[in-house]
């Protein structure tokens, strides 16, 4: 038995009733459904993703406590608004929106994800009502 591959590597054959592009449309609008589930917080108390930080805001007892996650930890600010999308049991994983300059100097508003303490959010009461009703 051989195994060769149908085709040229930019176009293949697909199932009838589909093209080409269906797997990434599907991608697109579960991306949309996730976005459409996100729960907005806002930030109570800084963290600037050093575990010295997180110390300051909870128990020095919990220094052996992380997230486990090998994904990169979020930067935010008193005041900050972060839509989140995934939570643990001590941390959240959101995006938040800031203002950085590109490579002509320019400034660019770009969304950066990352996770962050859940200690340093708060959900607000409107959107929590809404999930009760």
């Amino acid at each position: 038995m051989t195994n060769f591959a149908k085709g040229d590597g930019y176009t293949w054959v697909v199932v009838p009733g589909t093209d080409q592009y269906t797997f990434t449309e599907e991608q697109i609008q579960q991306k949309l459904l996730k976005r459409h589930r996100m729960v907005e917080h806002v930030i109570t108390g800084p963290y600037n993703t050093r575990w010295f930080s997180y110390l300051t805001l909870s128990n020095p007892l919990l220094f052996c406590v992380c997230n486990g996650m090998d994904e990169q930890y979020l930067s935010v600010h008193k005041g900050d608004k972060v839509l989140v999308s995934r939570w643990r049991k001590r941390w959240l994983y959101g995006c938040v929106k800031r203002k950085l300059k590109n490579q002509d100097g320019n400034l660019v508003e770009k969304e950066i994800g990352g996770w962050f303490p859940r200690l340093c959010a708060m959900e607000p009461v409107e959107q929590t009502q809404k999930k009760v009703e």
